[in-house]
Parts: C-alpha cells; structure tokens; sequence
C-alpha cells in the first residue's frame, strides 16, 4: 500500500531534528569523512578489478584509449555530477514530488530537491542511497564491459562518486534513527526530520 504524497506537515508531527550539512563548522569535517567511502570504494572497485582482469582477460583498445587523462578526468567529473544527481531525480520523481536541480556556487555543491515537500523515511532514504548504490552498480558492469582504458576511468569516477556522497550517507544515518513513519523535509544542503507528537 502507498503512502499519500504530503506537502503540509501534518498537525500531529513536531521536528525532531534539524541538519545542515554545508555550515561553516561542518564542512571541514564532511570533507574528512569523505575519506571513508573513498577508501571503501578503492577497495571494492580495486579488487573487482582484479577479478574482472582474472576471469575476463586485458581488453585493449577501444573508444578513448588515445584520450588523454587530463580529458577522462573533466568528462568523468562532469558525468558523475549529472548522473548522481539525476538518480536523486529519479527517486524524487518516483517518490511523487517534483524534482528541482540547482549548485550552491559559494559551497560547491550540486543538488537535487523538492520544493515544499516532505518525504516518508523510507523514500528519503532511497532517494539518498540511489547515487551511490546505482553509480556503483553501473560502474562495476561497465568495468567489466569495457576495455581497460574506460574501465580503468569508469573505476575512478565510482570512486570519487563513493567520496561524493558523504553527505547522502550522513543524512541516511541520521534518518535511520527515526521510525518508518517520520516525514523528512530536504532544503538543498540540509534535512529536517518530523515525527508524530
């Protein structure tokens, strides 16, 4: 059974919590546990790696093996942006709401909203997750679909999509703690979270 698509908050729900991600005092630490999926996807890409070369072979060759990196680097850059991005897009769109792009040019930082609407837990969480787990699930078949060049880049940008979504992972951690029936409110860099009274 689906839930109804809300825009007002409930009389009977309160906030329970308040997130900025992006505020001056976090942002140095956000940085800093980039580096934990960073390092968790060096790994998993690094050795599905290896395993893709063990049971497929080395495939030479191909589109883009003359390109030079500092090319791969920009295109898989500006690729990682608009798919990752856009699965958030996808979720907000499945999930009912309207989904609104934007950047934040004084923090560096892209975004998929909804204006004035509230997410079930549930669907907020796989609107977070749908970066990370759809980005990482494409890059590992297209390593193995490749040839070593793109497969080598496409391994790169799941890496630095993995770093990327830090903020994705805060915010499902935060919105774990609260029950299924919990309303959560996205605003560009932050959440709020309201559950019933």
């Amino acid at each position: 059974m689906s839930r109804p698509v809300i825009h007002q908050l409930p009389s009977d729900y309160h906030q329970a919590e308040q997130l900025i991600l992006l505020e001056h005092g976090k942002l140095l630490l956000i940085n800093i546990l980039a580096l934990l999926p960073l390092v968790i996807a060096l790994v998993v890409m690094g050795s599905w790696w290896v395993l893709v070369l063990r049971l497929r072979g080395s495939i030479a060759g191909g589109v883009g093996a003359d390109w030079s990196p500092l090319f791969w680097l920009l295109l898989v850059f500006v690729l990682i942006i608009i798919i990752h991005e856009g699965l958030h897009g996808l979720a907000i769109h499945f999930a009912g709401h309207k989904p609104r792009f934007g950047v934040l040019l004084s923090k560096g930082a892209f975004y998929a909203t909804a204006d004035n609407a509230l997410f079930w837990r549930d669907d907020f969480l796989i609107i977070a997750l749908a970066p990370i787990v759809g980005i990482t699930l494409l890059g590992m078949a297209l390593v193995w679909l490749l040839p070593d060049t793109a497969a080598y880049y496409v391994a790169l940008g799941v890496v630095l999509n993995a770093a990327n979504s830090i903020g994705d992972l805060w915010m499902t951690t935060v919105t774990l703690r609260y029950p299924s029936t919990a309303l959560v409110r996205d605003q560009m860099d932050s959440m709020t979270v309201y559950i019933k009274s």
